[in-house]
């Protein structure tokens, strides 16, 4: 889950930037660093997990929940993203079906924790 929340936190600074720039997007290298940091983060995450799940190494949550939901995350829309790429109506809105795959895992994760508690 902390990989999860990672990646929520990054996430919630570059929505805000963005919201504050809509609709008119202008040229911010900090903000594009932010995006591709943030590409490049949950890239090297799927793939640790993708190597670890192959090698047997993940729980059965970890490998039930964290490793779709980084992979779903990442292919969903971060993948459409080139690095470098400044802000953009088209990068928002892969940003923003970024944030929503990820609630939408969050929340999953939420229901079945709280299914083994009751």
């Amino acid at each position: 889950m902390q990989r999860l929340y990672e990646i929520k936190k990054r996430l919630d600074v570059i929505e805000q930037a963005l919201n504050e720039q809509y609709p008119r997007f202008k040229a911010d290298p900090v903000l594009t660093g932010l995006i591709t940091d943030l590409k490049d983060h949950v890239d090297s995450e799927r793939k640790k997990l993708e190597k670890q799940k192959k090698r047997g190494e993940l729980t059965e949550f970890e490998s039930c929940f964290v490793e779709p939901a980084v992979r779903n995350i990442y292919l969903s829309s971060l993948d459409k993203i080139r690095r470098g790429s400044k802000p953009s109506g088209s990068v928002s809105n892969h940003i923003f079906d970024t944030s929503f795959t990820l609630s939408y895992w969050c929340h999953h994760i939420e229901e079945y924790l709280d299914k083994q508690q009751h």
